[in-house]
């Protein structure tokens, strides 16, 4: 049953993955002008490529990096349950209230992360910016667990390319995260080619400039998605099978997922392979 609720979880979530890269795409020319303008008309638009993953735990907004708070939602009602009518600013401190008591750090972690990492980086290197956020532990109202996965690029940024607005597209993927996970992790990637990383995982409280998974670690679970055995993996990389089954292990271990279906698909999910 577990491995039947997985599958139709992974299918749900790459239907959703694709209909994110067309939001992308789209995003690029509908937020290409100075302001927020015509958020109707935009909110329409969202609601249309939404209408692809509904039912599948999942919202799209437009988030406010000033105000702390999405300006536009779409899906919210159906991930977050029946909430009272409020602002946006006050939806953002009821939604926090569903944090679990391991997280209660995050928002001001992240924030703290986010903004520290960005003004380090090189204004001609701040270019193709994506940040993810995982693992986040809610409780609606109704019982229902939340594992909250943030997929966010900036659609508006200030002369110094800081975020002002970011396009994010937010999941639920609690069927790929063990249960008691304690922990939360966050990955910006950018450059060209994305080739520059930075990374926070609140086990460690390090600001890193490596990323989650290390060189071997990605070669590893590329062979894995190839459908490769411990026996074949070991024989090509020339080395021993249980250094194999320590790699796998260790990601599973790091990024706080069930087994190793969830950490390809994770991995993908972020870009890591």
């Amino acid at each position: 049953m577990q491995n039947e609720q997985l599958s139709q979880s992974l299918m749900g979530l790459r239907k959703a993955d694709a209909a994110y890269k067309r939001i992308v795409e789209l995003s690029e020319i509908i937020f290409g002008e100075e302001n927020l303008l015509n958020r109707e008309a935009h909110l329409r638009e969202l609601q249309f490529f939404l209408e692809g993953v509904k039912g599948k735990d999942s919202i799209l907004t437009i988030f406010n990096h000033k105000a702390y708070y999405p300006e536009m939602e779409v899906g919210q009602v159906e991930f977050w349950g029946d909430m009272p009518h409020q602002t946006y600013g006050e939806r953002m401190k009821t939604i926090l209230g569903l944090l679990h008591t391991d997280y209660t750090d995050f928002p001001l972690d992240s924030v703290k992360w986010l903004t520290t990492v960005i003004s380090a980086i090189p204004f001609d290197k701040k270019i193709n910016m994506k940040t993810h956020h995982c693992c986040m532990r809610f409780i609606r109202t109704d019982g229902k667990q939340i594992r909250l996965f943030s997929q966010g690029i900036p659609i508006q940024v200030d002369e110094n390319r800081n975020f002002k607005y970011t396009f994010n597209f937010v999941q639920n993927i609690n069927n790929l995260i063990k249960r008691d996970y304690p922990y939360y992790w966050i990955r910006l990637s950018y450059g060209e080619h994305n080739e520059f990383v930075q990374t926070f995982h609140s086990e460690s409280r390090v600001f890193a400039t490596r990323d989650l998974l290390s060189p071997r670690e990605k070669e590893i679970l590329l062979l894995i998605d190839e459908d490769r055995d411990t026996k074949e993996i070991a024989k090509k990389l020339h080395i021993s099978v249980n250094t194999v089954g320590n790699h796998r292990s260790n990601m599973i271990e790091r990024l706080g997922v069930r087994d190793t279906t969830a950490l390809v698909q994770l991995a993908k999910m972020v870009g890591m392979i």
